[in-house]
């Protein structure tokens, strides 16, 4: 398996050497949904498409459960889901509210395993022709 990229043409403002360049660009393909994990697990294994749909869709919820209560949740061979918040700095401690919170996210942080395969992972240049990407 291999990472499909196409060739880009950028006009680069910045840096020593700026200018028209070329450069790789990740080109995903279409996006996979659950229920095509969820098929593909269920014919590698002896667990029905049903059972292991039900599985992944319970783990989502629980996921996402953990996340909004504060708690990271952690993939070993993944990763970690780790939530955040940004806030507002006040000049004292008093004056620190809820309302104070900006906003709350949630930041993937890839696994040792997770890295070391990508850093393994090979690419593949893809001749498709997308508008204004390439020439």
């Amino acid at each position: 398996m291999a990472i499909k990229f196409v060739k880009v043409k950028r006009n680069i403002t910045v840096g020593s050497n700026p200018g028209e360049k070329y450069l790789a660009r990740l080109f995903r393909g279409t996006d996979v949904s659950i229920d095509q994990i969820a098929n593909e697990i269920s014919e590698a294994t002896t667990v029905s498409y049903p059972d292991v749909l039900a599985c992944l869709k319970a783990m989502e919820t629980h996921i996402l459960k953990y996340i909004l209560a504060g708690q990271a949740v952690k993939l070993s061979l993944l990763g970690s889901f780790i939530p955040f918040i940004s806030a507002k700095a006040m000049n004292t401690a008093e004056e620190v509210t809820a309302d104070t919170i900006k906003r709350a996210g949630c930041r993937f942080f890839p696994s040792v395993n997770f890295k070391q395969a990508m850093k393994k992972c090979k690419f593949l240049q893809t001749d498709m022709n997308i508008a204004g990407l390439q020439q």
